[in-house]
């Protein structure tokens, strides 16, 4: 299959964007446009024909819906998706949201690029590839139609309340893996395992104390650590401590087989 183009808008330095920027540079050749003018200037220029149009929105507002709009009818057949920063998150409740845009959040970013943009580029039935009015209601029926292979191996779900652990371990278990329930600050005396999922909330101090030792403890065994709508903050401190991902509640299932299976 041949490389897609990307058309990347807006500043992906910033440290929240840094690994969806990397995803990207690694699935298509990626031009780049600072804002919506410097993109509309690329594309009347005929020197991008994108695949795909990213806009990367730092703060709600950035991008007023009619600006993404004149990048929608300069290239009509290029889906354009939304990535979004902590700051946004309250954006679909007391902001002006793109219309017609497929919106995720940096934290959301890298499995569901790796998954949905890769079978829409390469016309494998993506939920991207339905119209742009679709819902995220109709996106996650289409995505619940594509069947997993069978898992394996043991997970510990390290996790204080039960109804997470019941969710995590019925979810786990769906996939064939089995799993083992690790309450915090309780003494872990299980051996094999191949994964751990820690739940958390903002990767604080105890938070902190806690991967670290699953990370000690359970080694070589990666952490995934889920988070409250983490911070880029939150993000690095788990990292820091060991987990070897962090993923966000409210959390799809696809993710967490995604993560789990790339650790």
């Amino acid at each position: 299959m041949l490389r897609p183009t990307i058309l990347l808008v807006g500043d992906t330095r910033r440290r929240e964007f840094r690994e969806a920027d990397a995803a990207l540079e690694r699935v298509g050749d990626v031009a780049r446009a600072a804002d919506i003018e410097a993109a509309v200037g690329v594309l009347e220029e005929g020197r991008v024909a994108p695949d795909v149009i990213v806009v990367a929105q730092a703060q709600p507002g950035q991008f007023a819906p009619e600006a993404v709009d004149r990048l929608r009818r300069l290239v009509p057949l290029a889906r354009v998706l939304g990535l979004l920063g902590s700051w946004c998150e309250g954006e679909s409740r007391t902001g002006e949201p793109w219309p017609a845009t497929i919106r995720l959040y940096w934290h959301q970013w890298l499995p569901q690029c790796d998954r949905e943009l890769g079978r829409l580029l390469d016309g494998r039935g993506s939920a991207w590839a339905l119209p742009a009015t679709a819902t995220d209601e109709e996106r996650l029926l289409a995505q619940s139609v594509d069947p997993a292979p069978r898992r394996q191996g043991l997970i510990a779900l390290c996790v204080r309340r039960f109804e997470m652990h019941d969710w995590l371990a019925t979810a786990c278990r769906r996939q064939g893996y089995s799993t083992v329930w690790l309450r915090p600050g309780e003494p872990i005396r299980v051996d094999g395992v191949r994964s751990a999922v820690f739940d958390g909330t903002d990767c604080g101090p105890d938070e902190v104390v806690q991967i670290e030792r699953l990370s000690a403890e359970l080694r070589p065994a990666a952490i995934l650590a889920i988070l409250d709508f983490p911070r880029i903050e939150d993000h690095d401190r788990a990292l820091a401590a060991g987990a070897a991902a962090v993923l966000s509640k409210p959390l799809l299932l696809d993710d967490l087989y995604w993560q789990l299976d790339r650790m």
